[in-house]
C-alpha cells in the first residue's frame, strides 16, 4: 500500500507570510488614515461653503448687514433694561438651510429657534473634530481692530454692513473651533435651561487671544484650530468663498482684520 505524504506549510513559510502581510499593512494603513483625513476635510469645507452661501442670503435680506460678535457688543443696560444680544451667528443663519424653521414664526419665539441646541445642525460640525458635547464646532469674527494688529480690548464687533469691509474676499469670517479638552466649556453650556439663542452666542470670537492663543478654557484663550486638517484648517471669508487656510496664516490677526477702524466707543442701539 502506498503511503501519500499531505504537503503542508512549514514554520519558515508561515512566518514569510505573516511577515508580507505585516508589510502590506504597514504600507496600506498610513494610506488609508490620509484618505479618512482628506474626506473629513473635504465635508467641512463644504459645510463651511453652505455656510457662506447662508451668510450671503441673511446679508441680502438684512440691508447688507452681517453677524458678527453677540454678548460684548450689545448696547449697555437702559433704565436695568438690556436689549437682545446683537444676534448670533448660529442662531440667525440657521433659516437659510433648516426648513423646520418654517414653522416658528420669529415675532411669536425670537429665543427658542427649534429648541434642539442645534443638534439636528449637521452643517455646523466638522467631522475632524474629537467628539465632545458641542453641536457648534465653528467660530466666527466678531474681532472689533482701532488699527492694524490692534483689537478693541473692551468691546467687541456688532453687526457689520458688508460696504464697510474694503476687502472681503481677503479677510477671514469664520473658522474650526478649537477642542475642548475633558469638556470644559460645554458642560456649563448645554445645560437645563438654555435654549437655541443662548447657546449660539458662546460661538464668536471677540478677543486678540481667541486668534493668537494661547490655548486655554478661559473666554480670551484661543479658539481658532490652527491645525484640524493636517497643517492647516478652513475657513469662510466675508465675501462667502470657503478654502482651506495654513496653521501658522489662520493665527495672525491680519488675516481677521476688516479694516473698519472706527471710533472706539461703546455700543449704540442696534442697527
Amino acid at each position: 500500500m502506498t503511503a501519500h505524504r499531505q504537503r503542508a506549510f512549514t514554520l519558515i513559510e508561515l512566518l514569510v507570510v505573516i511577515a508580507i502581510i505585516a508589510l502590506l499593512i504597514g504600507i496600506l494603513l498610513p494610506a488609508l488614515a490620509s484618505a479618512r483625513g482628506n474626506a473629513r476635510r473635504t465635508k467641512c469645507l463644504a459645510n463651511q461653503r453652505q455656510i457662506g452661501m447662508c451668510l450671503m442670503m441673511y446679508a441680502d435680506a438684512s440691508k447688507e448687514y452681517i453677524p458678527r460678535e453677540s454678548g460684548r457688543s450689545q448696547p449697555p443696560a437702559y433704565n436695568g433694561q438690556f436689549t437682545l444680544f446683537d444676534p448670533p451667528w448660529p442662531y440667525v443663519l440657521r433659516p437659510y438651510t433648516d426648513s423646520r424653521y418654517a414653522y416658528i414664526p420669529p415675532s411669536i419665539d425670537v429665543n427658542g429657534g427649534v429648541g434642539d441646541l442645534f443638534a439636528g445642525m449637521e452643517v455646523y460640525r466638522d467631522p475632524a473634530r474629537p467628539k465632545d458635547l458641542h453641536n457648534i464646532h465653528y467660530v466666527n469674527n466678531g474681532l472689533s481692530f482701532n488699527a492694524p494688529n490692534s483689537v478693541n480690548a473692551t468691546y467687541a464687533k456688532r453687526p457689520t454692513k458688508m460696504t464697510r469691509i474694503r476687502f472681503p474676499h481677503d479677510v477671514l469670517y469664520l473658522t474650526c473651533y478649537a477642542d475642548d479638552t475633558g469638556n470644559g466649556q460645554s458642560t456649563l453650556l448645554y445645560t437645563y435651561g438654555q435654549n437655541d439663542w443662548s447657546v449660539a452666542i458662546f460661538y464668536d470670537m471677540g478677543w486678540a487671544g481667541n486668534v493668537t492663543g494661547p490655548p486655554g478654557p478661559t473666554t480670551s484663550s484661543q479658539r481658532v484650530a490652527p491645525k484640524r486638517h493636517g497643517n492647516g484648517t478652513n475657513g469662510v471669508f466675508l465675501d462667502g468663498h470657503a478654502v482651506g487656510v495654513r496653521g501658522e496664516e489662520i493665527v495672525t490677526l491680519a488675516r481677521w482684520d476688516d479694516k473698519d477702524y472706527r471710533p472706539n466707543i461703546p455700543p449704540s442701539p442696534y442697527p
